[in-house]
């Protein structure tokens, strides 16, 4: 049930950025979907520490630093500070030697929900500009 739920937030998320949005949001968009099917495709047991997904997120957290550091907006700096964020929970549970799959699973889960819902006030507030200065 959780998984359609991440499912549905982020195909919202990339409909509301491609719509409304600017450049900036709509590259994201497109990298959060990259990102997401890659880390499904990948894996999803959250036994032991995922390396490829973490690889994953470590090239989302890239791309957003970059975005955050050349854009114009400033939803890229929080996105890209949740990203860091659920990267760094991949990074301790490498030092975690007990049952840690729920916690780890959580602590991923609710990241991944923080920067889509950075992307979205984003897309929101470009929307809103855009809209007032086309009136």
């Amino acid at each position: 049930m959780l998984e359609y739920g991440s499912f549905l937030a982020l195909v919202s998320a990339v409909f509301v950025a491609v719509h409304w949005g600017g450049r900036d949001e709509r590259l994201t968009a497109g990298a959060f979907f990259i990102a997401t099917t890659l880390s499904w495709l990948l894996d999803n047991q959250y036994q032991g520490t995922q390396i490829d997904v973490l690889a994953v997120d470590f090239g989302l957290l890239l791309g957003l630093l970059g975005l955050a550091l050349t854009s114009d907006r400033f939803w890229p700096m929080y996105a890209a500070a949740f990203q860091l964020v659920g990267t760094v929970v991949h990074v301790a549970s490498m030092t975690e030697t007990g049952d840690f799959a729920w916690a780890y699973a959580v602590g991923l889960i609710f990241w991944s929900y923080a920067v889509v819902a950075a992307l979205l006030a984003g897309t929101w507030l470009e929307g809103r500009q855009r809209r007032f200065l086309s009136a």
